[in-house]
């Protein structure tokens, strides 16, 4: 991938891993484009989200949700994420009231809803969705290790 490496520490160990730390972006990203070409607008917290830091990974247990967040990549977001929402976008016939934002480890979206921000799992099967929490703040809050459970 085209990681900007400024987001790593140290060095590559002897299995192919370097450390990484979130870092505060100085830059902001706008989202007037995509909410131009679809004539809608993002939720706030997703652009917060967005503009906020880079990290490479945001995962954790809520409830029975092993939930794996989208990271925040230098030199590949945001522009990774709209391509996304685009294509989700368009399997919901170009409606945007749900925004793709992570995936649970069964193979089901996490989803804000763009309209109360509210997050949500997706079952795509089923056409089914069940409410994990009030907002996105308040699920990173809730992420635990297993064993915090």
């Amino acid at each position: 991938e085209d990681v900007d490496e400024f987001i790593y520490s140290g060095e590559e160990d002897e299995y192919g891993y370097i450390s990484w730390k979130p870092i505060e972006k100085g830059v902001e990203f706008s989202f007037d484009e995509i909410e131009s070409q679809y004539n809608v607008q993002l939720h706030d917290s997703v652009k917060q989200y967005f503009n906020s830091y880079w990290f490479l990974e945001l995962t954790g247990w809520v409830s029975s949700y092993n939930i794996n967040l989208h990271p925040v990549i230098p030199g590949i977001e945001p522009d990774y994420f709209i391509s996304l929402v685009k294509d989700y976008a368009e399997s919901k016939e170009d409606i945007f009231k749900f925004i793709p934002i992570g995936f649970e480890s069964n193979g089901m979206l996490i989803v804000l809803d763009n309209n109360t921000g509210e997050i949500l799992v997706e079952d795509f099967e089923l056409n089914e969705y069940k409410r994990i929490t009030n907002s996105l703040e308040s699920l990173i809050s809730q992420l635990k290790f297993k064993d915090e459970q």
